[in-house]
């Protein structure tokens, strides 16, 4: 059971179902301030960050600016090509920002062929997954839909994870991804109990065309119903096409998925 799930510390947060936003989302202004777009994430009412990168700025400043803005560091993801070459520094960075996650966001899709080459990847990811693990993280790894090609009947996602130490290397399921992948997300989630305390919350329409959370064919009433048996810790809304811009992407996606919650509630 990865980082002791049900601990008395931590159903508190399991069962008020906190919500992140993956900094990605907001990408362009990032990169030109990450330090503003951390402001604008709390003003927005979300609770956490996922990082794709710090664009430059030290981890010590961003960890002022989190706590200046009352922002939990929740994970960031980490590229196939740092973890392999730089891990140390991906471990401090994480110890600095006091993240208790990193994520690997995608295979190197080209290399990614067939069964043999994603055992073999799974292999590469535990040894890191261990390393992180030696040093306080845990370490997942990030679906998207390329994953759900088959071999032998089987996709390739689940021939990783099989092959992959569940005490090394966790779940992070964008739900959005899988469903674009062509399976129902809340019964695949399932699959993954105890295995699972980061999800992506993405949302595609009818033409498997990218939209805001809530405004799609996710069923978030019941991710969010699937959430506490399954182990979930956060949620965090992901978006990468948008219908009118950035912020507003976000903000209603965040709108929509509270709204979820507070019907469950």
């Amino acid at each position: 059971m990865l980082r002791n799930f049900w601990s008395s510390e931590r159903m508190n947060v399991i069962m008020t179902k906190p919500i992140a936003l993956q900094l990605y989302s907001l990408r362009e202004a990032a990169a030109q301030d990450i330090l503003g777009v951390l402001k604008t994430t709390a003003d927005l009412g979300y609770q956490g960050v996922e990082f794709a990168g710090y664009q430059g700025v030290s981890t010590t400043a961003i960890k002022d600016a989190l706590a200046a803005n009352n922002l939990t560091a929740v994970s960031a993801h980490v590229g196939y090509p740092l973890l392999q070459n730089s891990l140390d520094e991906v471990i401090a960075d994480a110890q600095t920002l006091g993240l208790p996650y990193v994520v690997c966001p995608a295979a190197p899709r080209d290399q990614m062929t067939d069964a043999a080459a994603w055992k073999s990847f799974a292999k590469e990811l535990t040894t890191i997954g261990q390393t992180l693990k030696a040093e306080g993280i845990a370490f997942g790894y990030h679906n998207h839909a390329f994953e759900f090609a088959k071999e032998d009947g089987e996709y390739f996602l689940d021939i990783f994870f099989q092959e992959a130490d569940p005490n090394a290397v966790f779940a992070q399921l964008d739900l959005g991804w899988v469903m674009a992948g062509g399976e129902n997300p809340i019964t695949y989630m399932q699959k993954f109990a105890g295995r699972c305390p980061l999800v992506h919350v993405k949302d595609f329409d009818s033409s498997k065309k990218q939209t805001d959370v809530g405004e799609g064919n996710l069923d978030l009433d019941g991710v969010v119903k699937s959430l506490d048996p399954v182990g979930v810790q956060w949620m965090i809304i992901e978006t990468e096409e948008y219908e009118v811009s950035p912020v507003a992407s976000v903000t209603a996606g965040l709108n929509n998925l509270k709204a979820a919650v507070q019907r469950q509630a």
